[in-house]
């Protein structure tokens, strides 16, 4: 077993397009990083898949090439820390380790109709009234989201119900228990352990809707509902717990697995967002913003569920999460579509040429709006041109506009939740952007310190797995490795502001034909 005084900790980041694996020290820093893209594919319209076996390629060579130069031994690696895109699963055969489908990735809409269809299953409608009714009698989380829970192709049961649909043979070995379901995490563990250990956490079977949040188990009521066969499922284990040592012949040593966390909940805890009330956001091709609730579990009548943000020691922590569909994807629109910038830091040129958007107002939803809104139909929309309006103004109004969009998720929140927001840790590629930055501040009236590390994904698995082994005490030391922020404090006039937001909330009630 490789030494939990080591002097580094690897994390392995397995997002949508590619692996990382980073080597930070005792400080916190990343002293080396290595990345191997792992494109996506799509067979058939409404597809996106990826191949199990190229991702578990792209991390042994991400993972060999730290120590190809000889600076770094294996044995100096204290942990290991795995983090991913949630929902994306393969099945593959218990006894042999072959993939017997590819990962359906969290993207694929192919499971559409079976959704559908799930979604009219006269048990399920059953299930969903009589919790709508007795949640009005007692206030109950569970009962309250249970009542709410309508199935999208978000969620994995619906297309494991479509995948052994499609494959009978597949739902034949699962009953048997001759082939195993798993994440990405599961995937990797599986491998990694040389096939001893089908294990996940519990961030990414509660991103499944087979699970149960509350009673920490998977879900035997959706289960047995939707005709899924259990015995498929992983052990599921504490987000810093063992996850078992990596087979010594793969890297020259016997390092232990000690957290795997989801992406969203792992860049969360790379913050340092600790205490109820915390709020991260990160904005890359979408903005998701994450927030902090404590030991309970909360709701929003308004469609936010409570998600697991990390289970420490048996302690199961909860957040509620937000998102804005399109954040970079619409920056990459702006350039490839009507030439009017390329990068966020070229829009970022553009908006600070002018000191307001000279009442252009852009809502940024080309792909619908969510939270708290929940208009999938809804376009982009750009308003108030004039004679004497540029690319400038419209620039600055792309970057209020997601600044607002964001604010919407927060208010939401906060009146939701009842919990109270002061500071907004954000990263993420579009976070490059000072006045997006300072929009953010500004309109919602709170600090926004933006990381140093363009995705504190890694940074999150990593400060798990050194946690969990002992590099790092405890919460108090891993805030110590904090720093480098960027901070934003809001300038704008509390009656500007309010007038701001008015006038934001009345446009979209405009377009959205929806009541605030």
């Amino acid at each position: 077993m490789a030494d939990n005084n080591g002097k580094y900790i690897i994390s392995i980041d397995a997002g949508s397009t590619g692996i990382r694996s980073i080597l930070y020290d005792r400080s916190g820093e990343i002293i080396k990083r290595e990345y191997e893209k792992t494109p996506a594919e799509h067979p058939e319209p409404g597809a996106t898949e990826h191949d199990p076996e190229m991702l578990w390629q792209a991390l042994c060579t991400t993972v060999r090439a730290i120590f190809a130069d000889g600076s770094v031994a294996p044995h100096e690696i204290a942990a290991i820390g795995i983090t991913n895109q949630r929902s994306s699963f393969c099945l593959w055969d218990k006894k042999t380790g072959e993939p017997l489908t590819k990962f359906i990735n969290w993207q694929d809409v192919r499971a559409a109709d079976t959704i559908a269809a799930m979604n009219r299953h006269p048990v399920w409608m059953l299930l969903r009234g009589a919790m709508k009714l007795f949640s009005r009698i007692i206030n109950s989380t569970i009962l309250i989201a249970t009542s709410m829970l309508v199935l999208n192709t978000d969620h994995t049961i619906g297309k494991v119900r479509w995948l052994l649909n499609e494959r009978p043979d597949l739902e034949k070995k699962c009953r048997r228990g001759e082939a195993v379901f798993g994440t990405i995490d599961s995937w990797f563990i599986y491998k990694l352990t040389g096939g001893k250990n089908h294990l996940t956490d519990y961030t990414n079977a509660a991103s499944t809707a087979m699970f149960n949040p509350f009673d920490l188990k998977w879900n035997g009521i959706y289960c047995n509902i939707f005709n899924i066969p259990m015995k498929m499922l992983p052990e599921v284990v504490d987000t810093n717990g063992y996850f078992g040592d990596v087979e010594e012949e793969l890297f020259g040593a016997a390092i232990p697995i000690r957290a795997a966390v989801g992406d969203q909940q792992s860049s969360l805890f790379g913050h340092g967002c600790y205490n109820p009330g915390d709020v991260k956001c990160s904005l890359g091709s979408g903005s998701f913003v994450c927030v902090n609730v404590g030991e309970k579990g909360k709701v929003s009548r308004r469609g936010l569920f409570p998600l697991i943000a990390w289970v420490i020691d048996g302690k199961p922590t909860y957040m509620l999460e937000g998102q804005v569909a399109t954040t970079g994807t619409l920056i990459d629109w702006l350039g490839q579509g009507i030439g009017l910038s390329d990068t966020p830091a070229e829009l970022n040129e553009l908006a600070a040429a002018c000191e307001d958007s000279e009442g252009v107002y852009f809502v940024p939803t080309p792909t619908g709006i969510r939270f708290p809104y929940f208009v999938p139909g809804a376009k982009a929309s750009i308003v108030g041109l004039s004679l004497n309006t540029d690319k400038r103004h419209v620039a600055r109004a792309v970057l209020e506009g997601i600044a607002l969009r964001i604010q919407d998720i927060l208010e939401g929140v906060e009146k939701d939740a009842n919990t109270t927001i002061t500071e907004i840790m954000t990263d993420g590629g579009v976070s490059r952007s000072d006045i997006l930055m300072q929009c953010l501040a500004d309109y919602s009236g709170c600090q926004v310190e933006r990381a140093p590390e363009p995705d504190m994904t890694a940074a999150g698995a990593a400060y798990m797995a050194g946690l969990s082994c002992g590099f790092w005490e405890d919460y108090k030391e891993l805030m110590t490795l904090r720093k480098g922020y960027d901070t934003f404090k809001p300038f704008l006039a509390e009656e500007l502001r309010e007038q701001k937001k008015a006038k934001w909330k009345e446009l979209l009630k405009h377009l959205l034909k929806v009541k605030l």
